[in-house]
């Protein structure tokens, strides 16, 4: 009995491994939310991602980078000081120019600021 206690103790306490690799990297509101953004965007296109984009940098210089199953560069650039806007390219096309929080909104998505 002792055995299956701990068995079903062991099994509940990885039940939550997978799902921590998909949490977001500790960082500001503003990188949070452009690295939700951007993967709302890539899930409307209906982008095979690879390599889900990673983000890093801040106002201008934030920058998020990935890859798709058929190894085109996914990049997301910051097109704004305060991180409000960015722009979403998959290998040369232009996916998404625009504003952050709009993107957001209209998928439900609750951002980090």
């Amino acid at each position: 009995m002792r055995r299956m206690i701990a068995g079903a103790v062991l099994a509940a306490s990885l039940c939550g491994c997978s799902q921590i690799d998909a949490l977001a990297p500790v960082g500001g509101a503003g990188i949070a939310d452009m690295r939700y953004a951007v993967n709302e965007v890539l899930l409307e296109k209906g982008v095979d991602i690879l390599v889900a984009p990673v983000c890093a940098g801040e106002a201008l210089e934030l920058r998020c980078t990935g890859e798709t199953m058929t190894q085109e560069t996914i990049t997301a650039t910051s097109t704004s000081e305060d991180e409000s806007t960015f722009e979403l390219v998959v290998g040369t096309e232009v996916l998404y120019s625009g504003d952050v929080q709009s993107v957001l909104e209209r998928n439900g998505t609750v951002g980090a600021s």
